[in-house]
């Protein structure tokens, strides 16, 4: 809860609600279609966190699939859990997922094992208009979401699923800005 706690009121671009800019669309991208597919948003929980959700179901359906059927780290073993929305936009945000918290930033390490915020764009099926806007974020959501990840990659099973993301990033010449490091 200490995690959650940490970004509760943290958000990309300060009082101003993002969702506006785009219709919600990265908590309702399953109702679009890319490359006339139908795109479906669902979100893996890190390691711990569907502890956090145990009580709740009213806004959302949650399954696992087994390390064996999914490329996870080798230190990952057993059930990796998602979660989809079955109300977009509409949720407990007290208890959205780490993913939900620090969107439109993902966490990578470089070479060295150095921390830094980078914007997530591996993999979309749509366009965030905070990314592709270049919009300044906010100095709170950027330091509170930075604090959060390191507190996070202090687990070995979060520290390795971070570096091996970070290291196919590098390993596919994926371009990717740093938006924030200390």
């Amino acid at each position: 809860m200490k995690i959650y706690n940490m970004t509760e009121n943290a958000s990309p671009l300060g009082q101003f609600n993002c969702g506006e800019l785009c219709n919600s669309i990265c908590c309702t991208v399953e109702n679009g279609e890319k490359n006339n597919v139908i795109a479906e948003m669902v979100l893996y929980l890190l390691p711990g966190e569907e502890e956090m959700l145990d009580n709740e179901s009213d806004w959302f359906e949650i399954f696992y699939e087994t390390t064996d059927e999914i490329e996870y780290p080798d230190s990952w073993k057993g059930n990796v859990y998602y979660i989809k929305c079955t109300n977009p936009p509409h949720c407990n945000r007290r208890l959205r997922p780490i993913q939900c918290r620090s969107f439109p930033l993902s966490p990578h390490l470089d070479k060295d094992d150095n921390l830094h915020l980078i914007y997530d764009e591996d993999d979309m099926t749509y366009q965030c208009p905070i990314i592709s806007e270049k919009r300044d974020l906010d100095e709170d959501f950027l330091k509170k979401t930075y604090k959060m990840w390191k507190r996070l990659t202090e687990d070995k099973l979060i520290f390795d699923l971070v570096k091996m993301d970070s290291e196919k990033r590098e390993k596919r010449k994926i371009d990717y800005k740093i938006v924030f490091s200390q």
